[in-house]
Formats: C-alpha cells, sequence, structure tokens
C-alpha cells in the first residue's frame, strides 16, 4: 500500500492523508452551512414557528442517529469487492445527500405574509418540506459519516499517525466552519434590519435570493471535495490481507450492541457525546445572542457591525486555541489528561456567560464576550485532537478483549477491527444524536415566541453547554482505561 511505512502496521500520510481529510472537510462545510443557518432562516426569515422547526431537527438527529448505527453494521458485514469494502458507499451517499441538503433553502412554500408578520407561524407545508429534507438529509448524511468514521481505524493504524490525522482534520474542520459561519455572518451584516429580517421585508428578501444560489456554491465544492477523498482511498489491502467471512442479517445486527457490553467504552462514549451535542444549542442562541445580548440597546446599524466582530472572534479563536491545545498536548505528552483539562476549561468558561446578565459597557461586553465564548468555541474545536485517536485506540482495545474473550484464534486484530468499527462509531452518533434530539426539542419550547429574542434566555442558553462538560467531564474521570501513551 502507497501510504505505510511498513508491513504491519498500515498509516496515512501525503497526498492520501490529504485526499481522506478532503472527505471530511467536503462533509462539514455543507453540514455546517445547513446545520447552523437552516434553523435562523425557517425561524427568522421564512418565520416558522419553532416547535416546527426543532421538530425538523430532531428528526435530522434521530434519523442520522438510527441510520449511522444501521449503516455502521452494514458496512462490517460488506463483502469487500475490487474497489474497497466502505468506499463504494460514498458513491450512494453522495447525490441525495447533496440535492437535500441544497433544496433546504428553497421552500415552495411559505406561512402568508398576514400572519408572519404578527408572529411565527404553524403552517404545516413548509413544516413538512422542512422535515422531509432533514429526513432525506440525514439518512444519506450519516452514511457518509459512518464510511468516512469507520474506515480510518483500519487505513490509520498507529497512534503516531491517528494523532497526525487528528491534526490535519481538526484544522479543516476549523476551516469549514469559518467558512460556513461567514457567510451567513456577511449576509447579516449586510441586512439593512438584521433584527427583522422576515421574507417580506428588504433584508428577508436579501436573504432569500442569496441563500439559494450559496447553498447551490457551496453544495458543488463539496462534492468536489468528497470524490477528491473516494480516490484517495486506499482499500486494495481487504483483498490481500483478509479472508471475508459473510454473516447472517441477525448475526449482524447483533454487532449493534456489543458496545453497550463495553463499560470502558460506555464512559468514553457518555463524554463525547456530551461533549458534541452540547454544541447544537449554538445552532438557537448565537446568532440572537449577537443581536440581542451584545447588542442590546445599540441601534441597528452598530449590530451590523458586531456580526463582522463575530466572524473575528471565531476565526481567530479557533486558531488560537488549537495552537494552545497542541502545546498543552506535547507537554503533557497524554491525550486523556489534556482531553480531561479541555472539557473542564470549556465548562468553566461556559459559566462566565452569567456575568451577561449584569449592565455593562459594550466594549466590556465585547471583552467578555471574548474571553468566555471565545474560550469555549476555540477549545470545543480543538476536542478533536484527543476524541478521534482515541476512538480509535478504544476500537483497538475492544479487538484485542475479543481475541483473549474468545476461544477461536483463526482471526488477528485487523480482522475483528473491520468487523466492529462501523458498530462502535454507529453507537456513538446514535447516542449523540438522541441527545442532541432531546436538547433541540427542549430548546425548541424555550424559544418559542418571543422567548426567541429573550436575553436572559439566551445567555442561560449558551450557558448550558457548560452544563454538558461537567458531565463529561465526570464521565472521563471514571475511565480507567490505560492507553498507549498513558505510561
Amino acid at each position: 500500500m502507497g501510504n505505510t511505512k511498513n508491513s504491519t502496521l498500515r498509516e496515512l500520510h501525503g497526498t492520501r492523508l490529504i485526499g481522506y481529510s478532503m472527505g471530511f472537510f467536503g462533509i462539514m462545510l455543507l453540514l455546517m452551512l445547513t446545520e447552523s443557518y437552516s434553523y435562523n432562516f425557517y425561524v427568522y426569515t421564512i418565520r416558522l414557528d419553532s416547535i416546527l422547526v426543532s421538530i425538523g431537527s430532531t428528526i435530522n438527529m434521530l434519523t442520522m442517529g438510527f441510520s449511522s448505527i444501521i449503516f455502521g453494521v452494514i458496512l462490517d458485514n460488506t463483502k469487500p469487492k475490487k474497489i474497497g469494502k466502505r468506499r463504494p458507499y460514498i458513491l450512494i451517499g453522495l447525490p441525495i445527500w447533496l440535492v437535500s441538503a441544497v433544496l433546504v433553502y428553497f421552500p415552495p412554500w411559505i406561512p402568508p405574509e398576514a400572519q408572519a408578520m404578527v408572529s411565527t407561524v404553524i403552517y404545516w407545508p413548509t413544516a413538512i418540506w422542512y422535515w422531509v429534507l432533514n429526513f432525506l438529509k440525514a439518512v444519506f448524511g450519516s452514511l457518509l459519516m459512518i464510511v468516512f468514521s469507520s474506515i480510518l481505524p483500519e487505513i490509520s493504524q498507529t497512534l503516531h499517525n491517528r494523532k497526525k490525522t487528528a491534526m490535519v482534520a481538526t484544522n479543516l474542520r476549523i476551516l469549514s466552519s469559518v467558512v460556513s459561519v461567514t457567510f451567513p455572518n456577511i449576509i447579516t451584516s449586510l441586512l439593512e434590519d438584521s433584527t427583522n429580517k422576515g421574507y417580506w421585508t428588504p433584508s428577508g428578501k436579501f436573504i432569500m435570493k442569496i441563500m439559494p444560489s450559496i447553498s447551490i456554491l457551496f453544495g458543488i465544492i463539496t462534492a468536489i471535495l468528497i470524490l477528491i477523498a473516494f480516490f484517495s482511498i486506499d482499500e486494495s489491502f481487504h483483498l490481500t490481507e483478509s479472508s471475508f467471512e459473510k454473516r447472517t442479517l441477525r448475526a449482524t445486527f447483533n454487532n449493534i450492541f456489543k458496545p453497550i457490553k463495553d463499560k470502558e467504552y460506555m464512559k468514553f462514549m457518555t463524554a463525547g457525546v456530551c461533549a458534541q451535542a452540547s454544541q447544537y444549542i449554538l445552532i438557537f442562541t448565537i446568532m440572537p445572542f449577537v443581536a440581542y445580548v451584545l447588542g442590546r440597546n445599540l441601534p441597528y446599524g452598530q449590530i451590523g457591525f458586531l456580526y463582522i466582530l463575530y466572524i473575528i472572534i471565531s476565526i481567530s479563536t479557533k486558531f488560537v486555541w488549537l495552537f494552545i491545545w497542541r502545546f498543552i498536548m506535547k507537554r503533557k505528552g497524554n491525550l486523556l489528561k489534556t482531553y480531561k483539562l479541555n472539557v473542564i476549561i470549556i465548562a468553566i468558561a461556559a459559566f462566565f456567560e452569567l456575568f451577561f446578565f449584569f449592565e455593562m459597557h459594550v466594549f466590556l461586553r465585547m471583552i467578555l464576550f471574548i474571553l468566555s465564548f471565545g474560550t469555549v468555541l476555540g477549545s470545543i474545536y480543538s476536542t478533536n485532537l484527543f476524541n478521534s485517536p482515541l476512538m480509535n485506540e478504544m476500537i483497538d482495545r475492544a479487538a484485542e478483549n475479543h481475541l483473549i474473550n474468545n476461544e477461536d484464534k483463526s482471526e488477528d486484530k485487523n480482522q475483528v477491527v473491520t468487523k466492529i468499527s462501523g458498530s462502535y462509531y454507529g453507537l456513538f452518533s446514535l447516542s449523540f444524536s438522541i441527545l442532541a434530539a432531546i436538547s433541540s426539542t427542549i430548546f425548541g419550547f424555550i424559544f418559542q415566541g418571543g422567548n426567541s429574542q429573550n436575553p436572559v434566555i439566551l445567555t442561560l442558553g449558551l450557558m448550558s453547554m457548560g452544563v454538558f462538560h461537567i458531565v463529561a467531564f465526570v464521565s472521563l474521570k471514571l475511565l480507567k482505561v490505560k492507553f498507549r501513551d498513558s505510561g
């Protein structure tokens, strides 16, 4: 294999590493655009009731979770072909996922203007359109995500290379978030009135024209990036290094429940799921938070300037904290300890959002925002530096335990990994989706009506990210696994 250093363990290097990483970059690019802005688009511009929009988000997350674990075991039980074992599924999931993600910004039906001018509206045609697209987007998006996730333990088998892969992926993830968040925020900053952007207003008409174009542009770029990843992944080792044994459908789906019996994995998964699920709070809070908390008592024109400032803060803090966490990780020399520190720092910084309850000058509000939210945002995007390689180490550990506890010694570790990685990543995705769906539903109820502009509600919402990370920290403290770099 062209990207291995030796005949025993496979590694990703050079063009194959960059090519593989392009896949995640492409997925996150479009995913962050649709997930981060579609809520604001449908609630604040289309004026669909937040409950109906949050139901769409819930459908998206639950469907993605259940699809992920089903696709995970299907991928594990797929017979390797000439073009690969997991790789062919990229060509199945890509077209429908792209079309459904782009069509989110092309609603053919919108609530009547007379009703929408008064308040958000319960309007079923728009809601059903949004729900159906979220379902399709979730099914085929989860297929793409599980392919790229579950294939990694097989094509990158050393901890050093997994750290390197995580570093590249984290940089690209930050870049995708910067691009995806920058476009909507630039658009918002150009609006005549960022606090009144219903589709009948000049600001709303501008959004209705520009967002479809942006979604098409992002869709084309995403398709190119994922196809680059498709041609960069090499699964030829399946044809030469392992014998495939086809299992029955019942035996295949029994694999869904195997990770549940791994108590240490369940602790690790709880931490990762809580940390990731907290990020969905940003979807509901950050855009209105800038307008109604940071920008309270300011003229409309100055609020537009805050969105530009938010873009600068978002870009700078993500890369600054990535540098800081890379430095800490090298100094500590221990992924798990650095992961714990990362989680507790995020929790503490999130609780500092409570200071926004006090009246203060806008300059002081901006300083507090940079120190508190900047730390949360930058550190969250660095979590992948620790979580991703440790996740693959957990799968390796599970494969080793399987060989120790199983009397059948005909398999080697690589064969076991290829049979379980999909189910381990699938359970992670399912658990994350359920927790995120619950959070989405709760916040949908909380942000009904005038609450979507209430500074107290928005501040408490953003602060609640700290609660998720406290739970994550406790779970990591209970973890008893000794990883390869833990001494």
